[in-house]
């Protein structure tokens, strides 16, 4: 059957841009939503040759939207394809009695999808009228295209993550610069902070009412060290000065007896003298 177009339905951005790159390697037309009901909104106005339908998602689940395709005659002809990591004969079943056309597992690569698009068993809905007919292709060809577009899957897997990487890594680098600068911001304010406080404890006012009661028992200790000093130097000047005063009454007390001999002996010797002279005078006179 010939796919022109295609809708992919996923809530998985990943999940849309692979499949995408997958179809359109088959020369698709891809549209993709995230939702279900992004998808019936989509087909109200447009009607894609196939639908991929994601099972897992916000709102309503992949079964539920495909039983709902199925409902609208406008939507009930295009083929609808389970696009999920689901597995097993079971879920084949019940994604069958939901009215999905089959299932494409992830990861998707092009041998899975060219093989699920092979097994739909009715035309979709925007098929020619006439179809051109299946030219037979050998095996060792069909084997050699395989080969080529899985090495091509591969390399555009490889490239996928190393861009990833780089997206993850950037987007690390990113988050780690945004915390830093975070961080910085946090101790630039604390260190203003700081510094403001520390500023106001440096006035002169704060100052002296912080190291007022210190400076109170310096001054005190201090005008007792020097009363002590001025008592200790007053005492040693009144001992000196006594000790002359004593040594002066001392020589004064010398002197003083020095002169009272002196005087007594000229007392002595004036009597003496005059008696002498009163004697004479009396031998004279008698």
């Amino acid at each position: 059957m010939v796919i022109k177009n295609a809708l992919i339905v996923d809530d998985s951005r990943s999940a849309r841009l692979v499949l995408q790159r997958l179809l359109t390697r088959l020369h698709m037309n891809v549209e993709a939503v995230e939702s279900a009901e992004a998808a019936f909104e989509f087909l109200e106005h447009q009607q894609p040759d196939i639908i991929f339908m994601d099972h897992m998602m916000p709102g309503m689940d992949g079964l539920e939207a495909t039983q709902v395709i199925r409902s609208n005659p406008k939507t009930s002809a295009i083929p609808t394809i389970m696009y999920t990591s689901k597995e097993g004969e079971d879920y084949f079943r019940i994604a069958r009695q939901s009215g999905a056309d089959g299932v494409l597992p992830k990861p998707a690569n092009q041998e899975a999808i060219m093989a699920v698009i092979q097994s739909l068993d009715k035309p979709a809905a925007n098929d020619e009228a006439q179809a051109k007919p299946a030219t037979d292709i050998p095996l060792i060809e069909i084997d050699r295209i395989i080969q080529k577009h899985l090495k091509l899957a591969i390399a555009e897997a490889k490239s996928e993550v190393t861009a990833g990487l780089d997206l993850t890594t950037s987007q690390l680098q990113q988050h780690q610069k945004h915390q830093l600068e975070v961080i910085q911001r946090q101790l630039q304010k604390q260190v203003e902070a700081l510094r403001s406080e520390f500023g106001k404890e440096l006035e002169p006012q704060q100052m002296f009412r912080k190291t007022q009661a210190h400076n109170q028992r310096l001054a005190v200790a201090v005008a007792e060290k020097v009363c002590r000093k001025t008592a200790d130097d007053l005492t040693t000047n009144n001992n000196i000065q006594r000790v002359a005063l004593e040594s002066l009454i001392t020589d004064q007390k010398l002197e003083l007896q020095i002169l009272i001999r002196s005087t007594a002996i000229r007392a002595a010797f004036a009597g003496a003298s005059i008696g002498v002279l009163a004697s004479i005078l009396a031998s004279i006179l008698l």
